[in-house]
This record gives C-alpha cells, sequence and structure tokens, in this order.
C-alpha cells in the first residue's frame, strides 16, 4: 500500500470531526486513486465519488469556518418533534382530475 492510504487510513480511523483541510487532503487522496490507471474503471469511478465527497464536506465546512452558513439556520424554529411534516397535505381535498377539467 502507498503512504497516501496509509494516512487516509489513519484521519478516517479517528472518529473525530475533520476540518476542511483535512477534507481536503482526502479528498486529494481519493483523486490520486481516481487517475491511477492501474485499477478497474469501477473502482476508479468510486474512488472519484469518493473524493467529490469530501471536496463537498471540504466546502461546507470551510463556509462553517467563515461563519458563512450557520448550522441553526437549517432547523426551522417554530417546529417541534411531534410536528406533522406533511400537515399541509393532510387540510387538502383532491378534486378528481376529470371534474376540475369539465366545462361548468
Amino acid at each position: 500500500m502507498s503512504s497516501t492510504v496509509l494516512s487516509v487510513r489513519t484521519l478516517l480511523s479517528a472518529r473525530m470531526p475533520f476540518t476542511a483541510e483535512q477534507h481536503s487532503l482526502i479528498a486529494a487522496a481519493y483523486d490520486k486513486a481516481a487517475f491511477d490507471v492501474s485499477l478497474p474503471a469501477h473502482t476508479r469511478a468510486a474512488f472519484a465519488k469518493k473524493a467529490a465527497w469530501f471536496r463537498l464536506l471540504a466546502c461546507i465546512d470551510e463556509k462553517l469556518e467563515r461563519g458563512a452558513l450557520n448550522p441553526s439556520v437549517a432547523k426551522p424554529k417554530g417546529l417541534g418533534a411531534t410536528a406533522d411534516p406533511f400537515g399541509f397535505i393532510a387540510g387538502k381535498t383532491w378534486l378528481p382530475r376529470h371534474t376540475a377539467l369539465s366545462p361548468a
């Protein structure tokens, strides 16, 4: 195994949240593996997907570190744990299609 793969494995086994820089390093290691022509195509495709995922995580972490994203914004303030997320559907009465389009 290469030292890059070993360092990624060491980072992933730590069980602690990564910084944006660490996510970028992991993405770079997966990118390097994705462009290794000695690997089968399906393996390279899997490495490319993982690299894209870690690049996305790095981007999110950078925005969180800059304060551009606020994690509390993602959670609506007015909804409790018992709120029905599909309540807007329950109150509607649906007309059959043929009655809605028939002339009056």
